[in-house]
């Protein structure tokens, strides 16, 4: 009995080193986790993205229908039995409504506000009766998933218009060494730890748990989904424009138009908005790895005016007065490109008076 204390004290305090150890671990990784990634692990309100988006075989993800989650700040986001964010619609489009749908990725889906506040839904109100607008924004898309969208969805529910918000997701392939056509090596991968597809049901806050979740995954499991590298062109973090991802988005674009025209759709094209007074530094921000925060306005130009050349030669939609709006911080929710009621209003006039135009020249 005498000799069983000293090693019940030994084994605690083994314990309590081991402990302190994987604390000091943690908290390491943590710091290190903010530096890269630029938010805490430990308090990250991931449950949006886990409880609205599910996996999809070719899209990678998509919303999960008959879904609602309301954020701790307040903000309710709620799916249909579509799969599309905001009120329920039907399938058959009525008589005598114009169907409008809205393509892109988080900035039309509006990650920042609730269902009545994005500017899906204002465009709706200023349209008024005769339209009816579909959200078909999910966060991440680039014009790989709005061609699949285009082609194999749309014509279940016959939209007379389609608005395509394109080119920031795109933007990210810019110095993506190897890339391939169809975005399958870095964007496609990307999506499932961007959209919490490989969220872990206990210790997803944990650096060391998900550290070592990973390791096990890359060991046993022959192809673990989201598990990717990436790596960077020698022109990375330089201003010159990497040509092949810029044709890929050109040869996109052109795709879209045509495939709303096979399918009696007209396309609508509208360029990128960002914060730019907030993208000044000389550092790369984790969405787009390769392009300096500074680097990025005169970069989305590049898109923006690819965009335009694109509609020009198509002659299709482009809606460049959405460039012509002075923005300002009170248009936006966040230091990136995702507006605030505010930045939707004004956002869904420009598109809305653009679309009545339409409709007058239609009628003349």
């Amino acid at each position: 009995m005498p000799m069983k204390r000293p090693i019940f004290v030994k084994i605690v305090a083994v314990l309590i080193i081991i402990f302190a150890g994987l604390l000091l671990l943690e908290g390491m990784g943590q710091v290190l986790f903010k530096i890269r990634h630029r938010y805490w692990l430990i308090v990250h309100d991931d449950a949006a993205y886990i409880t609205l988006f599910r996996k999809h075989p070719y899209l990678v993800v998509e919303p999960s229908p008959n879904t609602r989650f309301q954020s701790k700040e307040g903000i309710l986001f709620s799916h249909n039995s579509l799969g599309t964010r905001g009120m329920e619609t039907g399938v058959k489009k009525k008589d005598g409504v114009k169907r409008i749908l809205t393509i892109g990725g988080s900035s039309t889906y509006c990650v920042g506000v609730s269902d009545n506040q994005t500017w899906p839904h204002y465009l709706q109100e200023k349209l008024g009766n005769g339209y009816e607008v579909i959200n078909m924004g999910v966060p991440g898309y680039t014009t790989v998933e709005h061609i699949i969208q285009t082609a194999l969805n749309m014509s279940d529910v016959s939209p007379d218009i389609s608005v395509f918000y394109i080119g920031w997701n795109d933007v990210r392939n810019q110095h993506v060494a190897d890339l391939r056509s169809d975005y399958s090596n870095f964007h496609g991968k990307s999506q499932y730890n961007h959209l919490m597809l490989d969220a872990l049901k206990i210790g997803n806050h944990s650096v060391i748990v998900r550290t070592v979740s990973n390791i096990i995954k890359k060991i046993f499991v022959r192809d673990p989904e989201g598990t990717y590298t990436v790596i960077g062109t020698p022109d990375k973090f330089t201003t010159k424009v990497d040509k092949r991802a810029l044709d890929l988005f050109k040869r996109n674009a052109k795709l879209l138009i045509a495939l709303c025209r096979a399918q009696g759709i007209r396309p609508v094209m509208v360029p990128q908005i960002l914060r730019y007074d907030m993208l000044t530094g000389d550092k790369e921000y984790e969405w787009i790895p390769y392009v300096k925060d500074k680097d990025i306005k005169s970069m989305i130009d590049v898109y923006n005016d690819a965009l335009k050349d694109v509609c020009a030669k198509e002659k299709a939609d482009f809606v460049g007065e959405v460039l012509t709006v002075n923005y300002d911080k009170s248009h936006f929710v966040d230091n990136y490109g995702h507006f605030t009621p505010l930045g939707n209003k004004v956002f869904a006039d420009v598109i809305m008076q653009y679309i009545k135009r339409l409709s007058t020249e239609t009628k003349h």
